[in-house]
């Protein structure tokens, strides 16, 4: 990576590698991270390649949402390494949907919400090509305007194929047509609505997290971290010393110690879920057991020096 801006403006950001304290506490917080996902590739090969699966469609799911959630702690460590903690803010936001989600759907009810979830990308690429190939929309002569009417036809023909398609996986399997005539009658009454309305009475991502055990979470997720998210703190790089006013450096190694206190907790909760829906044996559940205890020795020491840094 081409990081020379680095030293041009070293004024500007911060470098972990002039600091050695710094640098250590982010290797100790790169190797808990790492076990995490580790761990979590572990299963994912288990129900994929190994002796662990129990149902192939749920499984599947499961392991799509797997490899998500290693993705975004993969990003998450990322971002350690280089200082960068308050960008990790809007990657653990989606990474707990991502968490909280799967939970809730190996908390009951697996197959009918495994369903309503794998279906929901298709219904919303359905409802916009609708929007967009409707004969009186205003999109559809946007779209032409800039395309042109070759190119639209063909993107309709496109669409038309991908429709009939989907109908027949709506058809493939009975739990997908409970799931499509739910929805529809939940449409009647509601525009928008998300995956899990058309499965459950939870109706907010508020009402999932309480469902999966994570309300007392809800405000710190969807309160301290929208900061970030929805742009709402660039003041908040503002100091003051004895000297005045001051700005916060880029690549800021303060503040990390909520996130990844965060992203351990939601991770190692849905590691136990998914073991508790794979219902390992004895000698699994030692195992794990054995990996938590020194799991969170490693953590904790982690998050107090995290913790140190000022």
């Amino acid at each position: 990576m081409n990081d020379s801006y680095l030293n041009t403006f070293d004024n500007l950001f911060y470098n972990v590698n002039n600091n050695s304290n710094v640098k250590n506490t982010i290797e100790q917080v790169s190797n808990v991270l790492a076990s995490i996902i580790t761990k979590f590739g572990e299963l994912e090969n288990e129900m994929c390649y190994g002796t662990s699966r129990k149902d192939d469609f749920i499984d599947t799911v499961v392991c799509l949402f797997i490899r998500k959630i290693m993705e975004q702690i993969d990003a998450i460590n990322l971002l350690f390494s280089t200082g960068s903690f308050a960008q990790t803010q809007i990657i653990l936001r989606s990474l707990v949907e991502n968490i909280v989600s799967l939970q809730f759907i190996l908390k009951e009810d697996t197959q009918k919400r495994a369903s309503a979830y794998w279906l929901e990308h298709h219904y919303q690429e359905i409802e916009m090509g609708e929007r967009i190939f409707n004969t009186e929309s205003e999109l559809k002569k946007q779209v032409i305007a800039n395309k042109g009417q070759e190119a639209f036809d063909i993107d309709m023909n496109k669409f038309l194929k991908k429709k009939e398609a989907f109908e027949r996986i709506v058809k493939s399997k009975p739990v997908f047509q409970e799931i499509d005539r739910d929805r529809k009658r939940k449409k009647e009454k509601k525009k928008y609505m998300k995956w899990y309305e058309v499965c459950s009475n939870v109706t907010n991502f508020k009402g999932l997290m309480t469902e999966t055990g994570y309300e007392k979470y809800y405000d710190s997720i969807y309160g301290g971290l929208s900061y970030e998210t929805h742009a709402y703190n660039s003041t908040m790089d503002i100091s003051f010393n004895e000297n005045g006013m001051c700005l916060k450096p880029i690549r800021n190694p303060v503040d990390g110690g909520s996130t990844f206190s965060l992203t351990c907790t939601f991770s190692m909760g849905l590691l136990a879920k998914i073991y508790e829906y794979l219902g390992d044996g004895e000698m699994e559940r030692r195992e794990f057991k054995a990996f938590f205890v020194d799991f969170q020795n490693k953590r904790d020491i982690a998050s107090h020096n995290l913790d140190m840094i000022i």
